[in-house]
């Protein structure tokens, strides 16, 4: 399966548009949530022997915290504190097609949580077994946690940890390759539960979903009994909800992200 980096780049995009285009309002106390997420960070990166990142969506920074994976896979610096909410030096070495799982997860992560009241999103993880190259360059397996631990007043999701640590070769130790789970009921949600609902409007999906096959603006007018003028509208809305700029990219990421599945 070969892993285009463009369709990476796009998903990432999406995942930013989602995520900054909160509101951030007020009730973000820094003074006390942002500190002690901190130490819950550094604290996991050092009992797990793994690596901790801590992101802050309002200002797009994040704190990095090592553990004896960072070595391991030839990470820099014990600490650090970077300005984005991604640890690009650590993703750079993670297989392409586990990425793209990832970026993918993490978008149903997000449409899942930022349904839900923001006292129950704590209760929620998503998980991903990661392939990661070494110093060495051969392949470690890693499994990547993402929680969301803080939120504004007005709901909007504000602090991730994400959290990496090692799998090691044990036959009666297996993780999916990616799901959400429930911490606190045990209950592992379905992945159609998870999917982009509300991303794009019925009939965007129905143009799109024609789109992909081949149709042309005016054989969806007809199909759909529309305006011409309405379909290119809707064409512009999906082009600019996906964050691309033609119809070969839309339908890639429609593909990618399961976006039409049933």
């Amino acid at each position: 399966m070969v892993i285009n980096n463009h369709i990476i780049l796009l998903m990432r995009d999406l995942l930013d548009i989602k995520l900054f285009s909160q509101p951030f309002g007020t009730g973000l106390d820094s003074s006390s949530l942002l500190p002690h997420s901190k130490n819950i960070a550094e604290l996991y990166a050092r009992i797990e022997n793994g690596i901790s990142v801590l992101s802050d969506l309002k200002s797009r920074k994040s704190y990095i915290y090592h553990g004896a994976l960072a070595e391991q896979i030839g990470l820099s610096d014990e600490h650090s504190e970077i300005e984005s909410i991604w640890e690009d030096e650590l993703l750079s070495r993670i297989n392409h097609e586990d990425l793209q799982n990832k970026y993918r997860l993490e978008l149903q992560f997000f449409q899942l949580l930022n349904a839900l009241e923001a006292e129950d999103r704590k209760d929620y993880q998503a998980i991903t077994k990661l392939r990661v190259r070494n110093t060495e360059g051969k392949i470690l397996l890693v499994k990547h946690r993402l929680l969301y631990i803080g939120s504004s007043t007005d709901g909007s999701i504000w602090l991730a940890l994400c959290l990496y640590n090692r799998i090691y070769d044990n036959p009666d130790y297996q993780i999916p390759q990616s799901m959400i789970v429930n911490t606190r009921t045990g209950k592992v949600i379905d992945d159609s539960h998870t999917r982009f609902t509300d991303l794009l409007s019925p009939r965007e999906k129905e143009v799109l979903t024609l789109i992909k096959h081949g149709r042309r603006s005016k054989e969806i007018a007809v199909q759909l009994e529309l305006s011409i003028n309405t379909v290119n509208r809707h064409r512009q809305n999906i082009f600019q909800k996906l964050n691309v700029s033609n119809a070969i990219e839309a339908c890639k990421v429609a593909e990618n992200t399961g976006l039409l599945s049933l």
